[in-house]
């Protein structure tokens, strides 16, 4: 039978520590047993592993090679235990996620991606609808997190930014500010600002209002009637969208997206229930946090 770990261990105790009653006491073990293991390892080996006298324990050629190679048998049998336990006490479990539309390009496959690498263990269920529809399921119970863009105040939710993402305005690309480098929010104060329409997301009403009141005008706004990003009614002629790019593809035929001069930002958030104690969720919002910070997704990050 060969030797086993615990043999090994109690070698590398008495080897290192030259004494067997110190190793004992490092061992937590009586002496006696611990001299009958190392006994039955040099028996089971066939070789004389220490020189025992009545002052000290010296080692053999054979017992200094198998303290070298038994200190790294057991670092890496330590190392394999702690995979194995890790795998086990790895989250797990299956998370439903919401993602608002205007992530559709950008925050969203970026961020899933990353989990999926981050939290393995983790299946994500993901659905897009508005950031209102989106928020009525969450409370509900119907999903576990909301990737929310312009959020309307809840107190019954919690929430933690995850991108203050840079607004464009989507204009026609026949408009007379369509082939500019960037516009200042105040040029655009004559114009109509197409906003959400119905009530599903009166954050980002809420929001763009809030803007063009900092830039010193009251904006006339139309609801957009249109489930469409504001994509037909721009098209139309309806009005202009103070919005995010990564809502739009690469290459949008007839609109232009021009930067806004000075920058201003428009929020996506992490939504979730502060009851939901999973492990499954605490592990995806620390995995979303992180590759927030990488990323430098937020203006304090």
């Amino acid at each position: 039978m060969p030797p086993d770990l615990r043999q090994l261990r109690y070698f590398v105790a008495v080897a290192e520590e030259r004494n067997f009653t110190r190793a004992a006491e490092r061992l937590h073990l009586a002496q006696p047993p611990l001299s009958a293991a190392i006994r039955q390892l040099e028996e089971q080996l066939g070789v004389t592993l220490l020189l025992r006298t009545t002052r000290q324990v010296e080692l053999t050629a054979a017992g200094r090679l198998l303290l070298d190679e038994a200190r790294g048998l057991l670092e890496h049998a330590d190392a394999v235990f702690s995979a194995v336990q890790a795998v086990e006490r790895a989250p797990s479990g299956r998370l439903s996620i919401g993602v608002a539309p205007p992530a559709r390009f950008g925050v969203a496959p970026q961020l899933l991606a990353a989990l999926a690498t981050r939290v393995p263990g983790v299946m994500l269920y993901p659905r897009e609808d508005t950031t209102g529809v989106l928020l009525h399921e969450l409370r509900a119970g119907r999903l576990d997190l909301v990737v929310g863009f312009c959020a309307a105040p809840d107190p019954a939710l919690a929430r933690d930014v995850l991108r203050d993402a840079p607004a464009v305005v989507h204009l026609r690309d026949d408009h007379p500010l369509a082939a500019r480098a960037s516009v200042a929010l105040g040029e655009l104060a004559d114009e109509t600002f197409v906003v959400a329409g119905g009530p599903d997301s009166p954050g980002y009403t809420a929001a763009v209002v809030a803007e063009c009141r900092a830039a010193g005008f009251e904006p006339r706004t139309v609801a957009d009637p249109y489930p469409d990003l504001g994509l037909r009614a721009v098209h139309e002629g309806l009005g202009v969208v103070l919005y995010v790019r990564s809502a739009f593809p690469e290459e949008v035929a007839g609109s232009a997206f021009v930067p806004v001069d000075a920058p201003v930002t428009l929020p996506f958030e992490l939504l979730w229930r502060p009851d939901n104690r999973s492990g499954a969720l605490a592990a995806t919002l620390d995995a979303a946090r992180s590759v927030r910070d990488a990323e430098g997704w937020t203006a304090a990050a």
